[in-house]
């Protein structure tokens, strides 16, 4: 009791009742003042340049997700010859998805190579319409799988790929054999979007419940043949995906396990670049020397 009344006391004999404990919050609270001012400027800052992140470690860095983790780095892209498993093309970006690079990245290759044509195979993240046909156009095959996503998939109904598109018609028949013809069109970037309906059938269909809530609508760009084209090859070839995965994790296994790279040592995007460019030359000389010898190699060198 005697020490609460002298904890009074003091109390009382703070003018306006600020004591150390009042100098403490106030601390705290222009610290928070302060913390608030400098996250409006960053935000501030992010619509003037039209930036979507903004990493206060390294200013070129971003949010890579990467399954079910994100983590701040960089994109590197890498174009590996199945035969030798050598990086014919690397390329280190801040670009937060795979979509677009594929054709960039197999053209890069290809002028590496010195060769007129090329097959690429990717993953799902590289699936893009627009990349297909700019491969197609540069003399590039290239086998990526479509992902199974959309609004439909999402909600639990039947996946697009169980409607059957029928070219010569132009139409789409249903799992329950309904025609669905073009309707309406549309925009999707800078493709022309064709949505397919068939009210009626929708109406009386046994299979509703498993497809639509109201009436099904299915979309094909009016430039998907090229999309057909990739997945027959794909149904031809299906080791494809085999053969990818068992060449490009190779140099990333062995940068990472051999060279104990796990990380950049640098930061800003050109120094990075430039450290990934002698990472990925390194590599090659490990291979090369693996794959032809020490002897083979520095014949090959002086030739």
């Amino acid at each position: 009791m005697k020490r609460l009344d002298e904890s009074d006391a003091d109390d009382d004999r703070t003018p306006n009742g600020s004591g150390r404990g009042g100098g403490k919050l106030a601390e705290k609270i222009a610290a928070i003042q302060g913390k608030r001012d400098r996250q409006k400027a960053l935000l501030t800052e992010m619509e003037r340049t039209g930036a979507e992140q903004i990493s206060l470690t390294d200013p070129d860095a971003r949010a890579m997700a990467r399954m079910t983790k994100v983590g701040v780095g960089y994109n590197i892209q890498l174009a590996v010859d199945v035969k030798h498993k050598l990086i014919a093309e690397q390329a280190v970006s801040n670009q937060v998805l795979d979509m677009g690079l594929l054709a960039q990245t197999a053209t890069a290759a290809m002028e590496a190579l010195g060769v007129e044509r090329i097959e690429a195979v990717a993953d799902r993240g590289y699936f893009k319409i627009e990349d297909i046909e700019a491969c197609q156009t540069a003399g590039v095959t290239a086998y990526v799988p479509k992902p199974i996503r959309g609004p439909a998939v999402r909600d639990g109904f039947f996946s697009k790929e169980v409607f059957r598109y029928e070219l010569d018609r132009n139409v789409f028949v249903c799992p329950a054999g309904a025609v669905l013809s073009p309707r309406h069109f549309g925009k999707s970037r800078d493709n022309v979007k064709v949505d397919y309906t068939n009210r009626d059938a929708c109406k009386a269909c046994g299979l509703k419940p498993r497809c639509t809530r109201t009436f099904r609508r299915v979309s094909r760009l009016e430039n998907e043949a090229v999309l057909d084209r990739m997945a027959a090859r794909l149904a031809l070839r299906p080791d494809m995906l085999a053969q990818w995965r068992n060449s490009v994790e190779h140099p990333f296994g062995t940068i990472k396990q051999w060279m104990g790279q796990g990380a950049f040592l640098m930061r800003q995007l050109e120094n990075v670049r430039g450290e990934f460019s002698l990472t990925a030359l390194a590599y090659n000389i490990r291979r090369a020397t693996t794959l032809v010898g020490v002897p083979g190699l520095v014949a090959a060198a002086r030739a």
